[in-house]
């Protein structure tokens, strides 16, 4: 089949961000077999990682996004630019974080792409950028929700921030619409499935979770008396979950046991935070990150908010490192604490991790069976033949 995929961002394995990482691995699979063009925005750092697509043989175009920009100018161009964005937002029309992504040049890219190419399918990744979807037309469409965002913003809405309240109640009014524009929808777990049809998702709804490479073993081993804290701290749920790390958690662990927050852009108030305590290091962004997993004792994802599938549980446990988290971060990952995955809530955490923490042997021994449950439920095979069931249903339809 022919099939183009729309993206807010570039597929890549090495952008630190888990979407990112989620459509690559996809495009790079469904290439094995299928002919992929790939329509996405794309931050000036991020020119030099498409190599890895193309060199695949997927067809890359790109729109320039800038993001998270510090410069004066920068800053400045970025209020420019999201004056339109945030017109929609203040009139209610839809969340500042979707309407941002309505961008005439995509536009102008996807109609010239469909112009020139005959598409069995179009899949959309992101419920924000939905926009596109009447540049599609007779093409079967296919819209995968990373996350339900009505659901993030509810969860939201306990931090006490307005704005997760109007952005709950704007992204309500519209994400179930946004949902029946296209032909299929997938959501990561049956839990965002089940949200989604509550909401008002008429159209069939496909689980299709990501793919999780298994890492190679760290010769190494383990480092005594380790934990860790990953995420990208652009989004609100992996600020939280160190704010909780570091304010609930940390007070109470032993004094033995020592805390590495590995993720680009942590806040720098959090930074100038855990510069004044022991035992606990920032590491911002991780070039191996699977050497670095692999090496801590156990990783504590204590996330109250969000929504969609954390990738980054199921990637500690294919690096041999035993989990534990909340019932939110666990959402759509059926492993049980005999292989590794441990669901607390977060004011039991510390001292759950102080007990666990005094047996390190048998948590390496748990961190292994996690890898061969991981494998069972998140492999190539696995997701690729799922997605290529779909586009059978949605071109038969």
């Amino acid at each position: 089949m022919n099939l183009l995929f729309i993206t807010p961002y570039l597929p890549s394995e090495t952008s630190g961000h888990a979407g990112a990482q989620l459509v690559c691995r996809n495009v790079m699979s469904l290439a094995k077999s299928h002919d992929v063009t790939v329509a996405s925005f794309l931050d000036k750092n991020e020119k030099e990682m498409m190599s890895s697509l193309t060199d695949k043989g997927i067809k890359v175009h790109t729109v320039d996004y800038p993001r998270n920009q510090t410069s004066i100018g920068g800053k400045l161009d970025s209020g420019i630019r999201n004056i339109g964005p945030m017109a929609s937002y203040i009139k209610g029309d839809e969340p500042f974080f979707f309407a941002k992504y309505n961008k005439k040049k995509m536009a102008e890219l996807i109609i010239n792409l469909i112009a020139n190419n005959r598409f069995d399918v179009v899949q959309v990744e992101y419920n924000v950028m939905h926009h596109y979807s009447n540049l599609i037309k007779d093409i079967p469409s296919i819209i995968v929700f990373h996350d339900v965002s009505t659901k993030m913003y509810e969860r939201g809405q306990a931090s006490g921030q307005k704005s997760n309240l109007r952005s709950f109640k704007l992204a309500q009014k519209v994400e179930a619409d946004i949902a029946n524009k296209f032909d299929a929808v997938v959501t990561l777990t049956e839990e965002d499935k089940s949200y989604l049809k509550a909401l008002g998702c008429e159209k069939n709804i496909e689980v299709i979770p990501p793919q999780i490479k298994l890492a190679t073993p760290n010769e190494l081993g383990k480092d005594a008396r380790s934990i860790c804290f990953l995420g990208s701290f652009n989004r609100e749920p992996n600020v939280k979950g160190v704010e909780v790390l570091i304010n609930q958690i940390y007070p109470d662990l032993n004094s033995d046991i020592s805390l590495n927050i590995a993720g680009k852009g942590l806040p720098k108030s959090l930074q100038s935070k855990i510069d004044q305590l022991d035992r606990v290091k920032y590491l911002g962004f991780v070039e191996d990150i699977d050497a670095f997993l692999s090496s801590q004792i156990l990783m504590v994802a204590p996330i109250e908010i969000g929504a969609g599938l954390k990738m980054k549980i199921p990637h500690a446990l294919s690096c041999g490192t035993a989990v534990l988290t909340t019932e939110v971060g666990a959402e759509g990952i059926e492993i049980r604490a005999s292989d590794g995955m441990f669901i607390s809530d977060i004011e039991a955490m510390a001292g759950q991790i102080n007990e666990m923490m005094a047996d390190e042997n048998n948590l390496t021994t748990l961190g292994a069976k996690g890898r061969i449950a991981v494998e069972s439920l998140f492999s190539e095979s696995i997701i690729i033949s799922k997605f290529d069931e779909l586009y059978g249903s949605v071109v038969s339809a």
